[in-house]
């Protein structure tokens, strides 16, 4: 069974970082970033994060990853979008892990990306609904990344999952 490590949280909280770095302590392994399997716009009005497209990108190219641990990283705010994509990966064991990040620090790491600057609200906005039990739950741990380098939260999230 192939290990599957999907890191989730809100935009600017460090899941790209955290999940590349994550990747590189690892012997033999594979790094997909989600939003980069979803580049194709515009979306439909019925799936505007274009969940259908990166899920499908994803289990298209399950085969040739399936042979060593995957680290993922990617947006996913219910039980039922994550089943969307693990669903298209047979065989895989995967641990969810949650990053969090206070609100003012998430603000000042989004403004800090100098681009799309105007969307700092929608996305603490998200980060707020993400804090709901049902969202916390659904995940197999969390990992706080406020007031800390990107390499000391890998070095955590590698303490805790073991492909």
């Amino acid at each position: 069974m192939t290990s599957v490590l999907w890191l989730l949280g809100p935009s600017g909280v460090g899941k790209s970082t955290v999940g590349w770095l994550v990747y590189r302590t690892l012997d033999r392994a594979a790094y997909v970033d989600a939003d980069q399997l979803g580049l194709c716009y515009p979306s439909t009005g019925d799936d505007p994060e274009n969940h259908r497209v990166k899920s499908s990108a994803l289990g298209a190219l399950w085969p040739d990853l399936k042979a060593a641990p995957l680290v993922v990283s990617g947006f996913l705010d219910s039980l039922g979008e994550a089943r969307r994509y693990t669903d298209r990966l047979p065989g895989a064991d995967v641990t969810l892990c949650r990053l969090g990040v206070g609100r003012e620090e998430l603000r000042a790491r989004f403004l800090g990306r100098g681009w799309l600057t105007e969307q700092v609200y929608v996305v603490l906005d998200e980060a707020e609904a993400l804090e709901r039990p049902d969202f916390v739950d659904f995940a197999d741990f969390t990992v706080d990344t406020g007031g800390r380098s990107p390499a000391d939260v890998a070095a955590e999230i590698r303490e805790r999952w073991t492909p």
